[in-house]
């Protein structure tokens, strides 16, 4: 009886160790972290400081943040994410990626030299926030008519868009937030290629006091994946 206890009890420590786990993070948290999240939100990218001399750092992030590393000494260095086959040198040239991605949820241990720790990436959750899949985005852009706003790169919204879509890059996201204060009453639609970018989109219009946010799952890679139209 004790035993089949003891079994019940642990896929519950496990999830609150890792709760606690995303509390713990060697730079502390900004504003513009929720609580637990570490870093801070810079042109759409989540700025995260590693330690170069800690070997057990727990850092938490968002699935779908951009990610862009730190040594709190400013010295160049090279990160090693193998769940995610990141190996890459910071900073790098002008050719090279400033940041990764995490496009899963998820622990993922990391190293930097002889440094290192885990990552924790969790879903973001909200009152004011839902996730829809393509199918279920047609029916609310019908019902709701919500204001709609793409968070990819020009390049991929000439390429193909929804119809009546705004373009606001994510890289643009922060600055240009006030475009929207006029809708924080009504629904806003975000989306992007696969659904990452515009989570980190739809989080700082839930953090502004946007009251209905709702978010592309899968991005727009679902919705022609669907047959549902697109115009250019």
């Amino acid at each position: 009886m004790k035993t089949e206890r003891k079994h019940r009890l642990l896929p519950l420590t496990l999830m609150l160790l890792a709760l606690m786990a995303c509390g713990k993070s060697p730079q502390g948290r900004s504003p513009a972290a929720a609580p637990g999240v570490s870093g801070r939100l810079e042109a759409g990218l989540r700025v995260l400081t590693f330690d170069p001399k800690a070997q057990d750092q727990h850092l938490c992030v968002y699935r779908g943040d951009y990610v862009r590393p730190e040594l709190s000494t400013g010295e160049p260095f090279t990160l090693e994410i193998p769940a995610l086959k990141v190996v890459q040198r910071f900073p790098g040239t002008a050719d090279e990626p400033t940041h990764f991605k995490v496009p899963d949820a998820g622990s993922f241990v990391f190293r930097i030299g002889a440094a290192g720790g885990t990552i924790e990436a969790v879903e973001y959750r909200a009152a004011t926030y839902r996730e829809v899949s393509a199918k279920e985005a047609a029916l609310q852009i019908a019902n709701l008519k919500p204001v709609i706003v793409d968070v990819r790169t020009p390049g991929e919204f000439a390429g193909g868009h929804l119809e009546g879509a705004v373009l606001i890059p994510v890289q643009e996201f922060q600055r240009r937030l006030g475009e929207l204060t006029p809708y924080k009453q009504v629904p806003v639609f975000v989306y992007c290629r696969s659904g990452n970018r515009s989570t980190v989109a739809a989080k700082l219009l839930v953090d502004s006091g946007f009251e209905n946010v709702i978010n592309l799952r899968r991005g727009i890679v679902d919705w022609t994946q669907e047959g549902l139209p697109v115009v250019k």
